[in-house]
């Protein structure tokens, strides 16, 4: 593994976490699903049925809509369902630009919510 590939394979991992008033929604079978984090190659929902039961559909296809409006399709596989959670591996992921652009704007609303 060169070191390339690991800085890559890092950035992969590397989550965007949101605080409940900034999440953004998932649009999935006519329901709007907030997002608790998000990565190049996953995101994370908030769980609306409140059950691990497997009574969701294995693959999805939706829209990702940012606070900002900016939208992205993805395509992914729900690898795990909590209770609290649906955890999504992305088939098309997010860019690194965009989480990037994720964070820079989470640090600035949270530095405008503390003045």
């Amino acid at each position: 593994m060169t070191a390339e590939t690991t800085q890559y394979d890092s950035r992969q991992y590397f989550r965007v976490q949101y605080p409940t008033a900034l999440r953004p929604r998932l649009h999935v079978n006519g329901e709007s699903l907030p997002v608790i984090d998000i990565s190049e190659r996953g995101l994370r929902l908030v769980n609306p049925r409140r059950s691990s039961d497997g009574a969701i559909e294995p693959q999805v296809a939706a829209t990702l809509r940012f606070r900002d409006g900016v939208t992205t399709p993805i395509r992914g596989k729900i690898v795990r369902v909590t209770e609290r959670d649906i955890a999504l591996h992305l088939e098309t992921g997010l860019s690194y630009q965009l989480i990037v652009r994720e964070q820079r704007a989470l640090m600035g609303q949270l530095r405008y919510a503390l003045v």
